[in-house]
C-alpha cells in the first residue's frame, strides 16, 4: 500500500503540500486530503494545484486522505510520505 500523504511532502514536480485536515495527524503531522493546496512549483508561478486522486475509502475531515502515486491536478505524481503509515 501507499504512503500517507502530509503537509510538507512533495510531488514529482517538487510542489510541498501545505495545508491539510489539521484535526488528523500522522506521524504529528497534518494530513493531505483531496483539495489540499501545493505550492507553486515547475517554473509556474502563476499556477495553484491542490492535491487529488486521493483513496475514497479512508477520509479525514469527511474527504478522501492522499497517497504516494495519486496525481495533484497540475499532473505531478504525489512522491514520498509517511515512511510507516499507509493507505489503499
Amino acid at each position: 500500500m501507499p504512503a500517507v500523504q502530509r503537509v510538507g511532502d512533495v510531488d514529482s514536480g517538487g510542489g510541498v503540500i501545505t495545508s491539510g485536515v489539521s484535526s488528523v495527524r500522522v506521524n504529528g503531522i497534518v494530513v493531505s486530503v483531496n483539495g489540499s493546496g501545493v505550492s507553486a512549483h515547475a517554473r509556474r508561478n502563476s499556477h495553484r494545484p491542490v492535491t487529488a486522486g486521493g483513496v475514497d475509502s479512508v477520509r479525514a475531515g469527511g474527504i478522501p486522505i492522499n497517497v504516494a502515486g495519486n496525481a495533484d491536478t497540475c499532473g505531478h505524481v504525489r512522491t514520498g510520505g509517511s515512511p510507516n503509515v499507509s493507505a489503499g
